[in-house]
């Protein structure tokens, strides 16, 4: 039990720093883009790095915290009962907007988004 809580904490810490990494770039990248001009070749890398998979990794890392504390306090029969409804749940509700516009109304991902959408609609 102790394992899972230490790895819980790293879960959250990792979470919170690709939050404020994230917040950063908004405040501080977006309004001012020469910034992005005078980066070296590994901050380059980075910045790439952060803009392709940085959401993913945030919310992963956010999810797997919660999903061990869930665990660590509801046990398994009970997380289990509320993670598969709600997972099954919110993943049919984006794939029936994206492919039907119902219930949110006609939207669509980026392109930089495609290979995403892939991954889920092959996996499930």
């Amino acid at each position: 039990m102790r394992q899972l809580v230490k790895l819980e904490g790293y879960f959250l810490i990792g979470h919170i720093v690709a939050m404020a990494f994230g917040l950063a770039g908004l405040l501080i990248v977006l309004p001012h883009p020469e910034l992005i001009e005078g980066l070296s070749t590994m901050g380059e890398t980075v910045f790439q790095w952060s803009m392709s998979g940085g959401g993913v990794v945030y919310i992963l890392l956010g999810a797997a915290a919660v999903a061990i504390y869930a665990y660590r306090t509801l046990g398994l029969w009970h997380w289990l009962t509320f993670m598969l409804p709600a997972v099954c749940l919110s993943l049919s509700s984006e794939l029936l907007g994206t492919s039907t516009g119902f219930p949110f109304g006609e939207y669509s991902y980026l392109n930089g988004l495609s290979h995403r959408s892939f991954w889920v609609r092959s996996h499930c």
